[in-house]
């Protein structure tokens, strides 16, 4: 089986509510989804209240995304976090087998023998710890989170340290959303940069404002692709330098 996928890139977003100010929030995911990112949410549930609204648009923008969503109490966000990443890399693998197979057997996986089927699924177990990830986690800081931050700042820490056991490369950023404006995101924690880097904007950011989640995503995909442009370029000057 070829391994024909270069990187898995994904957005993931950790939110309590809905959308509240500027675009479509699932208009933008389905950009996203075009320009080859999955865009993943995670909700916070607030236990004292549940409304569907901000449920309903978590799975919109899911679905645009052509990605998962996750519901969860805030003592839970690393656990999703981790596990939702993991959802992301292995589907993304399996579909690209599923059109392989389709191309060279005219079948899926779910048709194969179950000996064959088993074999192929420790394929993608063991590929999805090695391909390289590119990710993007956008925070909402707005108003709404101001009680839960705490939570989300230790849980986003612990999500650092656990990718450092992936065999795979790693590129990670940390957005905060709303930013200055309200277009844009507060950069905690850039491509490139180490934990430590991060760990002082991760505390110094208050929450504030409303939930810009349209322009976080348009922000995010803006920035993913700037690093892995700029990533290609420098690549290839290094090759043709050493040519």
């Amino acid at each position: 089986m070829e391994k024909n996928i270069a990187m898995i890139k994904e957005i993931i977003i950790v939110t309590d509510g809905c959308s509240n100010v500027g675009g479509n929030p699932a208009i933008a995911a389905q950009k996203a989804r075009q320009r080859g990112i999955r865009v993943n949410i995670i909700g916070i549930i607030d236990q004292k209240a549940q409304k569907e609204k901000p449920f309903d648009e978590i799975i919109s923008i899911a679905e645009a995304g052509g990605g998962n969503h996750e519901y969860t109490y805030i003592d839970n966000l690393y656990q999703t976090i981790h596990s939702l990443s993991y959802k992301t890399v292995s589907t993304t693998i399996q579909e690209a087998v599923n059109q392989q197979l389709k191309e060279l057997m005219a079948q899926d996986l779910n048709e194969m023998p179950p000996s064959s089927r088993s074999k192929l699924l420790n394929y993608i177990d063991d590929y999805s710890e090695e391909i390289p990830l590119c990710c993007c986690i956008l925070m909402d800081y707005s108003g709404s989170m101001a009680s839960k931050i705490q939570s989300a700042r230790h849980s986003i820490i612990d999500v650092l340290d656990s990718l450092k056991n992936r065999k795979g490369k790693v590129d990670i950023s940390i957005l905060a959303y709303p930013g200055e404006r309200v277009d844009d995101c507060k950069i905690l924690l850039d491509f490139n940069e180490s934990k430590e880097d991060m760990k002082r904007r991760l505390y110094q950011l208050k929450t504030r404002g409303g939930t810009p989640t349209a322009a976080a995503i348009e922000f995010a995909i803006n920035h993913m692709e700037g690093f892995i442009y700029q990533n290609n370029s420098s690549l290839q000057l290094e090759e043709s330098s050493v040519g």
